[in-house]
Order: C-alpha cells, then structure tokens, then sequence
C-alpha cells in the first residue's frame, strides 16, 4: 500500500471536517449580513493586527511566554470575577446550594429525584464542595478556582497549537483567545466547564507530547480526561475522536502502537470513573454514583421539532419528571421514534437549524450578566446599551478564527502528509460536531469546541506569519 493510500483516512477526516467549516461559515455570514454584524469588523481587525505583531516580536522563551499567557488569562478573568456580582442560577445553583450542603455534613441531595436521574451531576457538587473546605462557602473563591483553570485552558491552547504548527502562531491564536470576549461572558458563572475544559484540553496536549513515553502518556490522558469527565460527561465524544484518529494513524504507520496505546488510555479513563462512582456509592453521597440513568433525555430534546433541539418545558414536565425511571425511558424510546420517523425534508430543516443556533447565532450575556427578575433573566438598562455592540464584536472574532481554522485545514489537505496533531484535533472536532446535531443544544455548549478551533486556527495563521522574512527563513515557506 502507497504512503498515499495509507494516508486517505486522515484526509478524509480533515476533508469533512473542511466541507462542515465552510458550511458554518456560510451560516455565520448569512446571519451576520442579516443582523448588519460586518461593520463590527473594522473593530476587530485592528486588534486582530496587533496582536499579530506582537506574537511575531516578543522575544521570550516559550516557558516564559507559557507562563505570562497563564498569568495574563488569569488576572483579566479574575477581574471580571470580582467586578461582577453574578448568582448562580438554574443548575449552577443546584450546583452551589448542595455543595454547601455536602460541605456542612448533609448528603440527603444525593438522594433526591434529579440526582438519582442525572447522577454524573453530583461531580460538580463534589468540585465545589472541596473548594469550599480550602476557601470557606462564598462565591469569590470559586469563580476564583475556576479562572485559575480558565487561564490553563488558554496556556494549553499555546501548547497544544505549538504541536500542530510553530511556536510563532501558537503565541499568536493563544493571544487571540486571551483576547476573545465569549469565555469572558461565562468568566463570573459557576459552571462546570471551565474545570472540565481544562482537564480535556491537558488529555489532548499528552496525547501529542512525544517527549514522554508513550504507555505513561496514554495513562495520564485517560485520567486526566476522566476528571473532566467527572464534572462535565463528554469524555465519550473525545474518547470517540481519540479512537478515530488511533484507527488513521495505525493506517498510516502500519503498527498497532497507536491503538494499543488508545486501549491504555480507554482503560485508565473507563478503571477511574468506576472507581469514581464507587467512592462517591461507599460514601453515600449519592446511592448511584456518578452514572447517568437517563441518557435517553439529551435525544428526547435534541430531536424536538418544535424547540429545534432547545431546552423543551414541555418535555420537561410531561417526560422527565416520571418518577418510574421504567416507564420514563420507555415513553422516552417511543418519543425519540417518533421524532425521528419525521419525513426526510423536516429531519434536515431540523439538523440544519440546530447547527444555525448552535454555530451561527449570537453567544448571550445572559449567564453571567443578566439579573433575575421574577424568576427570568434579564439584562439591566446600562447592559442594554452594550450588549448587542459587544455580541456583534464577538461574532466577527469569531468569524476571523473560523476563517484561520478553514484555511488551516486546506493547508493540511494541499501538503502531502497531515499532520498526527490536526488529524487528533479534527477528529475530536468533528464527533463534537456530530454529538451536537443529534442531542440537545444550547449557544454556551461551544466552550470547549471552540478552544479546539484556536488551536487548528493556528495552521491557518501560518499563511500570515508568510509576511515577515525571518519566519520565512527559519520555517522555510514563502510569501
């Protein structure tokens, strides 16, 4: 078999996930041309240069670089965390109220319906509630911790896109997301992604560090991906994207090592959480440890035609809150058959608008800035004035890193190898993509997704960094 035919599924991965990229971006200009977002654009690339600039001249070591991005990230989180009074609300307050709980002694709300139905749920309050016993109960410490791994994720995005590029445009798009306003918007908001986020993104990162031996990286990665995982479940998208790109290299290298090395890490990560869930089972803070034992709710609103995929009340009141778990996942199997039995013409007119509000509307403020008013979230009159002017600067950010990661892409597809690092990262990518088309959606379930675009964003800003003669030099490509 030829290099050629023995690199066809890695292309063709980076080919699909190309083919999706210019799909989003045909969405997101149709929607910014709809909402008059463009003229925000000459806001943006100004910023966009310098930042540019400065990437290209600062002369330190890529350490000390790693560690002024982690220390910038964290003192510009960490003050809008401490410039802004924001309450937990909806799950983060669940989340809140029984760590207190836990950390006063009290387990009772391990026991209670939404627990015993979403019990991977009890992580984040487990999170929280050993917070609390280092800092004391009070919302400053936490937002705290939690911009502590804000700035991590950022520090990865440089590592990991030093992997799959240079250390020249690694600076760069890590300086880009320093700079990008959506993680800003969730900065003050207990949520369990940013923990999750950072625990995921270090998993990647030993994926790809070839410096240490290849057994121990793979541990490391499955236990690092279950700590994520035991806050926020999405370790078996990732994991699904770890097996593909396993699967295409092994191709490629005609060895199994690459497998072998994924079936490592599936078993750290699978021995972990069942010990997890163990512990969390002996120390009766929640009789069914951290399992989910109502998978089937994520479809049940992600195919409602009516809701495009949306947080359903309807379904909430009418479906999951059947106290026979039996008859729940029963009437929930006959739901989810029925919604997708829809004609052919309604299920794409379905997909099509999820991916529209997943990958194309404005993000919200809404989370982090609104304030609660009879039970509804609301912005203030002063946030009013701003809040849409600051979206449509977020979007055209967005837009840009969108661009640099599709033209990342069509390098890799134009060279003659892809890249091990793109191939993981697209992999990953595109089964976040795929989850996301079937299962419930909201605009904040980009988080991680988007850090992942930075790091490929970085292959595209090599066509940029082309404009200076000594990183033509040293790199060997021409303008």
């Amino acid at each position: 078999m030829s290099s050629i035919n023995r690199d066809a599924l890695n292309k063709t991965i980076i080919i699909l996930l190309t083919a999706f990229t210019a799909y989003l971006l045909y969405l997101n200009f149709l929607y910014s041309a709809y909402n008059n977002a463009f003229i925000y654009a000459l806001l943006v690339i100004p910023v966009v240069l310098i930042v540019y600039l400065v990437s290209y001249k600062l002369n330190i070591s890529p350490l000390a670089f790693f560690t002024v991005i982690f220390l910038l990230a964290f003192v510009a989180k960490g003050l809008v965390a401490i410039t802004t009074d924001t309450q937990p609300i909806s799950d983060f307050s669940t989340f809140y109220n029984c760590a207190v709980k836990l950390n006063n002694g009290d387990k009772s709300f391990g026991h209670k319906f939404y627990f015993t139905s979403f019990a991977y749920q009890t992580g984040p309050v487990i999170y929280y509630s050993m917070i609390m016993k280092l800092f004391g109960t009070g919302l400053l410490p936490l937002k705290l911790v939690n911009c502590f791994f804000m700035a991590g994720s950022n520090s990865l995005i440089y590592l990991i896109a030093r992997k799959i590029s240079n250390d020249y445009t690694a600076r760069f798009v890590s300086l880009l997301y320093l700079l990008y306003p959506a993680p800003y918007f969730l900065t003050p908001v207990l949520t369990n992604q940013h923990f999750a986020a950072c625990m995921f993104m270090l998993s990647i990162y030993l994926l790809l560090e070839t410096r240490i031996n290849i057994a121990i990286r793979s541990v490391a990665a499955g236990i690092f991906l279950c700590f994520g995982n035991a806050v926020r479940p999405l370790g078996v998208v990732i994991l699904g994207g770890v097996v593909i790109w396993a699967v295409a290299q092994s191709i490629r290298e005609k060895k199994l090592v690459r497998i072998g090395a994924t079936v490592v890490m599936i078993a750290a990560y699978f021995l972990l959480s069942f010990t997890f869930s163990t512990i969390v089972k002996k120390a009766d803070i929640n009789p069914e440890g951290l399992s989910n034992n109502y998978p089937l709710w994520k479809f049940v609103v992600g195919f409602n035609y009516e809701t495009k995929g949306t947080f359903s009340y309807p379904d909430q009141n009418e479906i999951f809150y059947i106290k026979d778990f039996n008859k729940r996942n029963q009437i929930s199997k006959k739901v989810i058959k029925e919604r997708i039995s829809i004609s052919p013409g309604k299920m794409f007119d379905l997909i099509n608008t999820k991916q529209k509000i997943m990958w194309s509307y404005f993000d919200t403020m809404k989370w982090g800035f609104y304030d609660k008013v009879n039970n509804h979230l609301v912005p203030s009159e002063s946030l009013k004035k701003y809040e849409l002017p600051i979206l449509k600067i977020e979007k055209m950010y967005y837009i840009l890193v969108f661009i640099l990661m599709f033209a990342g892409l069509c390098l890799s597809i134009s060279r003659k190898k892809a890249g091990t690092g793109i191939v993981l990262i697209a992999s990953i990518l595109g089964c976040y993509f795929a989850a996301h088309a079937l299962i419930e959606i909201q605009v904040r379930y980009r988080y991680f997704a988007i850090m992942l675009v930075f790091v490929l964003a970085a292959k595209g800003s090599e066509l940029l960094m082309t404009g200076f003669y000594e990183y033509r030099k040293k790199y060997r490509l021409s303008a």
